[in-house]
């Protein structure tokens, strides 16, 4: 929280400094077109204005310093793409880790089995070379909290028909074909899905409160929020596997697939 507080200061303080930047720059274009004569207030007005904006400049080196953090480093450049891709591949399995630890920690019953991630909220591409915290604002620029429902077989069917619906989406914990816009060969861990079992199923607040078409979430049993952000658990993720040594990779291993 004040972390959060921190960074919102910062960046009315900014919001503030522009619009005194553009007042000043105003005036001083009055100046010109009227001749005045820079006296002693004015030139105490601009003194004032200087300081003013080496606070300014303080905090946005500060805040550029934070987003040119180095987190990790990326043996490839990855892209998004259907059915399935490396980067919605790699995010996805990195939330399973996370869901599964946050499980574990808070000892909860159950752990995490699926993870659905959209596309569409991943905005930008992963680039070969080094991974900046600002690069992960960019890729996930979204507020969109970690959230875990709980939904019987056959519901969790119906969920996976809305991803083949939508030619795939990033996936982890789950195999399965499309045909026909319909999700075949489902297995969930290696096996078939258990119509009567509870499973669960990580994913983000936008799409379980019916965000991207996703209906199918209104049937769960059950709903937890984390309280965590997706963006800031993969900055910490990333940044944690790159200090053990573990750079940022992925395979495409056929989780989805189309059926001929």
């Amino acid at each position: 929280m004040k972390s959060h507080l921190h960074k919102s200061l910062k960046l009315l303080l900014l919001l503030f400094a522009l619009s005194a930047c553009s007042v000043t720059q105003k005036n001083s274009n009055s100046t010109r077109q009227s001749n005045y004569k820079i006296d002693s207030h004015m030139d105490s007005s601009s003194k004032k204005d200087t300081v003013f904006t080496n606070v300014i400049e303080s905090y946005k080196s500060q805040l550029d310093g934070e987003m040119n953090e180095l987190l990790s480093v990326s043996d490839e450049a990855m892209l998004t793409g259907k059915p399935e891709s490396k980067l919605s591949n790699y995010i996805a399995d990195a939330m399973l880790s996370i869901g599964k630890e946050f499980c574990l920690e808070n000892k909860l019953s159950h752990s995490v089995d699926i993870v659905i991630m959209n596309q569409g909220g991943i905005r930008t591409a992963m680039p070969k070379g080094e991974i900046t915290k600002g690069r992960m604002f960019e890729m996930l620029p979204f507020k969109n909290k970690l959230v875990i429902v709980g939904m019987k077989g056959h519901d969790l069917n119906i969920l996976l028909n809305q991803v083949a619906e939508f030619g795939g989406e990033g996936i982890s914990g789950v195999k399965m074909g499309i045909k026909d816009e319909k999700a075949v060969d489902i297995l969930v861990n290696g096996a078939p899905v258990d119509l009567e079992k509870v499973y669960h199923i990580l994913s983000i607040d936008y799409l379980v409160n019916g965000g991207g078409e996703f209906s199918a979430f209104a049937t769960r049993e059950t709903f937890r929020h984390l309280h965590l952000k997706l963006r800031s658990e993969m900055i910490k993720y990333i940044s944690r596997d790159y200090k053990k040594g573990k750079h940022i990779s992925a395979e495409l291993d056929g989780r989805i697939y189309h059926v001929e």
